[in-house]
């Protein structure tokens, strides 16, 4: 019977794996990230609203991942003009990849040369 549970338990893992939230912020620009279907990818980046930028020039694949829901903005600390960090969720939706591609720039005139780029590379697979 201890036998059969463990070996339960050790085949669950995988599942378990499956279902959490991937956590991503600036400093892993450019690398890869390795994704399974109906997973979720959290994009922390950092920005400033009281400077006029924004995270702008979202691009990706909308054939494997879709962005969920509004990006969110939290300020570091309550001082009038500080810094914050805006929140991105991305689902992986099908098997295959994307490359995320966001800007941070004048949120009035996107013409601007961005101020920062991100980049992600995202391969999706099914579990």
């Amino acid at each position: 019977m201890k036998k059969i549970f463990l070996l339960l338990i050790v085949l669950s893992i995988p599942f378990h794996y499956a279902c959490r939230e991937i956590k991503v912020t600036y400093s892993e620009s450019g690398k890869t990230v390795h994704m399974a279907v109906d997973q979720i990818l959290k994009v922390e980046l950092p920005g400033n609203t009281s400077t006029g930028n924004d995270w702008r020039q979202i691009a990706y694949n909308d054939s494997v991942i879709i962005r969920q829901g509004k990006p969110n903005y939290m300020l570091a600390d309550d001082r009038m003009g500080s810094p914050g960090v805006y929140y991105f969720r991305f689902k992986a939706i099908a098997a295959g990849s994307s490359k995320l591609v966001m800007e941070y720039g004048s949120k009035y005139d996107s013409k601007k040369e961005a101020l920062k780029t991100f980049e992600l590379d995202i391969v999706i697979v099914q579990p």
